[in-house]
């Protein structure tokens, strides 16, 4: 039951931060901010919490759910891994 609540939790804050990165909103420029390092890396921890979820529902509703998480989580890390090459090769924010 642990793992569960662990994954849930870590998705409970997905909305309010895809909301934000659309807008703009709380992804620093690349590499100019450590803390964006942390974000990469907490993206791929979702990435990663959603393939767990994904491996442990068997409901039908759940499973379409889990789909979702994690097709989304992977395109944000994808798009965050795309933005640090960015700024890693050319030192700007692309």
């Amino acid at each position: 039951m642990a793992v569960k609540e662990t994954i849930l939790k870590a998705l409970s804050s997905w909305p309010q931060r895809l909301v934000a990165d659309d807008m703009g909103v709380g992804v620093p420029a690349p590499l100019a901010n450590p803390s964006f390092l942390e974000l990469v890396e907490q993206a791929r921890q979702d990435w990663l919490a959603a393939k767990s979820y994904f491996e442990s529902v068997s409901e039908p509703d759940l499973v379409d759910h889990a789909i979702y998480l994690v097709e989304a989580a992977e395109t944000k890390y994808m798009y965050l891994l795309r933005k640090a090459r960015n700024g890693a090769n050319l030192g700007t924010t692309s």
